[in-house]
């Protein structure tokens, strides 16, 4: 035991010592800077996905809620070494650079709906694919009216790419890629979902959920390889979702435990803070119940249910209980918490479901 803390003790020591050299002699303290800076820079870009697998990255799975260990809601998808974004919350793209996703494969971004929990980060993925080495415009898919947003911020950035041009050179940072292309998916009245993308391999859809007042607010399927993913978006227990999810092998579907709220609103009244009490009483009405996400899973036949988006916050194991409560009755298996920084992997042609968490 003596021995154990007398290594421990000259450890600290030679720590200390290392501390002291940093700060009293700069080119000591330069020099380590510089061996782990090589260290962390040489770990290189992260693997998310196999040629033949089919993945989902969840960026943020936060709500508009302050929440410090999660980001505003987003999801990465890959299909091999393409990338696609659903939705852009808050610090979801910080968190891609944390965890060192290959941001140049970014194919295009998905949005589900125009809240602005869902695109506040827009400009922010277009900027850092566009210093990445993308050398076309960012295209941003999405239902009517994305047209207008994508304009907007567009316009409000303008300014800051041309700085970027000028300072590193066009040849650098082309100003051609540094503005998003609109793609507006509409969905026909008649029908409840529409094509995206479709490739040899790849397909990606567009589904009709029901979000009102937001209208119209979208999900999406990729099929890949025999391997498929549905987002919801923000939606209530959906019919027309639980039919295009048939068969999913996961479901990413946003959820809002409405007792949780309600607790929090009564809450939030006792206190005098009448204004986002308000807002705790109406949110109810256009979120599903973790139980509503459940019985669509149940109903489209997904073999994992995942959720996001969680309302309220989760700050604790027994939070999460909480907010889970009358889902296994439901659904006993295949369910899973989302967190940020989940990564589901689906093989192709294959049963098989593979999860690990990326940290920084």
């Amino acid at each position: 035991m003596r021995l154990v803390a007398l290594v421990l003790g000259l450890g600290g020591v030679v720590l200390l010592a290392i501390g002291v050299l940093a700060t009293r002699i700069p080119s000591t303290g330069l020099y380590l800077f510089k061996r782990l800076a090589t260290r962390r820079i040489a770990r290189g870009r992260r693997h998310l996905a196999d040629s033949d697998e089919l993945a989902v990255l969840l960026c943020g799975t936060g709500s508009p809620l302050p929440d410090p260990s999660r980001a505003g809601p987003s999801a990465l998808v890959a299909a091999g070494n393409r990338l696609f974004l659903v939705d852009a919350g808050t610090a979801s793209v910080r968190n891609l650079l944390l965890w060192r996703v290959p941001l140049n494969q970014v194919q295009a971004v998905l949005v589900t709906h125009f809240h602005s929990d869902h695109i506040a980060e827009l400009d922010e993925i277009n900027l850092q694919t566009w210093v990445s080495g993308r050398d076309a415009p960012l295209r941003v898919c999405g239902p009517p009216g994305v047209d207008e947003v994508v304009t907007g911020f567009n316009q409000a950035f303008g300014q800051d790419a041309a700085y970027r041009s000028a300072h590193h050179g066009e040849d650098f940072l082309p100003p051609a890629a540094a503005r998003m292309q609109a793609v507006t998916v509409a969905i026909p009245s008649e029908s409840g979902t529409a094509l995206v993308l479709q490739s040899e391999d790849l397909t990606i859809t567009a589904i009709r959920v029901q979000h009102d007042p937001v209208e119209p607010a979208y999900g999406y399927r990729f099929d890949y390889k025999g391997r498929s993913v549905v987002i919801s978006g923000d939606t209530i227990a959906d019919k027309n979702l639980a039919h295009a999810a048939r068969d999913a092998d996961v479901l990413v579907h946003d959820a809002l435990n409405p007792q949780m709220v309600a607790a929090l609103g009564e809450a939030m009244t006792a206190t005098g803070n009448l204004r986002p009490a308000k807002i705790m009483q109406d949110v109810p009405g256009y979120h599903a119940s973790p139980i509503d996400a459940a019985e669509v899973a149940n109903t489209a036949g997904a073999r994992l249910l995942v959720f996001t988006h969680m309302v309220p916050m989760l700050p604790n194991a027994a939070a999460e209980r909480l907010f889970l409560s009358g889902v296994s009755a439901v659904r006993p298996n295949g369910v899973k918490l989302g967190h940020d920084g989940l990564l589901i992997r689906l093989p192709a042609h294959s049963t098989a479901i593979n999860t690990t968490t990326l940290r920084a």
